[in-house]
């Protein structure tokens, strides 16, 4: 049996060829993620859910199909984790976001994430955390506490996929799903030094009911890994048709051809504020000088004026105001089958969060108006500057990671620069794909003071092949994976 030791820094592409060519089994990968986690785990507070048997029983059947003869899939006996945040896996707890009411609401339906990566051959153990409803950028709950980031444990891996980005970063698994609904696949990505590929509206299809069509921006289910090989593997995985979604994208995307594309002759539209945002100088100085390498790559990079007519915080108080929407729904759904989120359990439900929530039947016609004509304002402007340029380059957040709380309410900052920013998404530049659907992308564009600095890479809408072939060209020239080099295990 190999050990977890001689595992740990094994990639989701490593993992599949050793597994493929018979060197591992789904058996002892699935038991070195599982040894993994109750080693790491509690020094990070990931992973809140541990499905180990039904992942040993699983492992089991792949092992028996391979000496069979059969092909697994492209990520053949690969551990992974899923997100516990509108992810569902039949016979598992679905928490949206540790709500301890919720324990029981065991799921009979799968969700797209851990659908699709365990029909090409992954091993799903367990689920991460997040906050409740994924409302803010931080990953922190009143049931499970905080996670923490495996760079500095008093520090906040970013969120609401936190606890996918920690265990990755960790080397817990080389594989998570996030879900991203203002940029929970590629905040987290950053703060946690990893890479998180939140593809183009309807390219990984998102599934709901009742509602299909959703009331809230645009909605994504995506991967985080520590490679871009691994990221093109599990989107080679994941993507593709689903007729239950309104908006799924048909075709076939090359992911894995995208790689050694390179950017040579493409147009980059760089700003590291958007016009907007106030931007701490530590996030400006190492993406200033990362954005250089798509220089040296050949690519022609300018810097771009947005030209927004809109400050940062309307638009996030836009962006609150529309996603409350979702939230308002889901708990009035939950009260409809005897679980009553306000009555039963008040105080796990964030007072930031139910401001905006209480504010939803307030709203009149005229306000829902308003916010539409204000994100058609934002995708008129990317589209315009899209016309020009292959790529936008940005930095992925305003901020360094935050220092963790203990209240359950950790959240980003209050200010940036002497300037005010919501807490919950002000700090965050990666809502805008949200509201128009671009693919995008957060790469590790390197350290300040030994702590994360990430950087977004937005494509053209449906070239989501583009963007991998971005972030490929970038890691080759500036690679992260001397970054990992963290201690296996930690005290607080």
């Amino acid at each position: 049996m190999t050990t977890s030791s001689e595992l740990d820094t094994l990639t989701v592409a490593e993992t599949s060829r050793a597994v493929r060519a018979k060197h591992l089994s789904p058996v002892e990968t699935t038991e070195a993620a599982i040894e993994r986690i109750e080693r790491r785990n509690p020094s990070l507070n990931a992973v809140t859910y541990k499905g180990y048997e039904d992942a040993r029983t699983h492992a089991r059947r792949l092992e028996a199909r391979i000496a069979q003869g059969e092909d697994i899939g492209v990520l053949a006996g690969v551990p992974s984790l899923m997100k516990d945040l509108f992810g569902f896996k039949p016979g598992w707890p679905a928490t949206l976001g540790g709500l301890s009411a919720l324990s029981r609401n065991i799921s009979d339906t799968w969700s797209m994430f851990p659908a699709r990566v365990e029909a090409a051959g992954s091993i799903v153990v367990g689920q991460t955390n997040s906050p409740a409803f994924g409302f803010r950028g931080t990953t922190d709950n009143a049931t499970v506490g905080p996670t923490r980031n495996p760079f500095d444990p008093t520090r906040n891996p970013g969120g609401s996929s936190g606890g996918s980005s920690a265990a990755v970063a960790d080397g817990m698994v080389p594989l998570a799903g996030a879900t991203d609904g203002g940029g929970s696949i590629r905040i987290p990505a950053a703060w946690s030094g990893v890479v998180g590929f939140q593809p183009s509206a309807g390219r990984l299809p998102f599934v709901a009911r009742p509602n299909a069509f959703g009331t809230s921006c645009f909605l994504y289910e995506g991967p985080i890994t520590r490679t871009v090989e691994d990221s093109a593997l599990a989107m080679t995985a994941l993507h593709g048709f689903d007729r239950r979604d309104p908006i799924a994208l048909d075709g076939t995307v090359d992911f894995m051809g995208a790689l050694t594309r390179g950017v040579k002759g493409k147009r980059i539209g760089y700003t590291t504020d958007y016009g907007i945002f106030p931007v701490e100088k530590q996030v400006r100085d190492v993406v200033d000088d990362a954005v250089r390498a798509f220089e040296d790559l050949g690519a022609v990079v300018e810097p771009i004026d947005f030209g927004f007519t809109v400050s940062q915080g309307e638009l996030s108080d836009m962006w609150s105001r529309v996603t409350a929407f979702g939230v308002y729904e889901t708990l009035a759904s939950l009260a409809a089958n005897g679980v009553d989120l306000r009555s039963e359990t008040p105080s796990e439900l964030p007072e930031s969060m139910m401001h905006w929530v209480d504010l939803v039947p307030t709203l009149g016609v005229d306000d829902l108006i308003r916010d539409q004509r204000m994100r058609t304002s934002v995708y008129d402007r990317f589209a315009d500057v899209f016309a020009s340029y292959d790529y936008i380059v940005a930095p992925t957040l305003a901020c360094m990671p935050v220092l963790n709380g203990d209240d359950g309410e950790t959240q980003g900052p209050k200010e940036i620069n002497g300037e005010p920013v919501d807490p919950l998404i002000g700090w965050c530049m990666t809502y805008f794909t949200n509201f128009t659907g671009n693919p995008s992308a957060s790469v590790p564009a390197g350290l300040s003071n030994g702590l994360p600095v990430g950087m977004l890479v937005m494509g053209r809408r449906h070239d989501d092949a583009g963007v991998m072939a971005a972030i490929a060209a970038f890691e080759q020239a500036r690679p992260w994976s001397h970054h990992y080099r963290i201690p296996a295990t930690r005290t607080l």
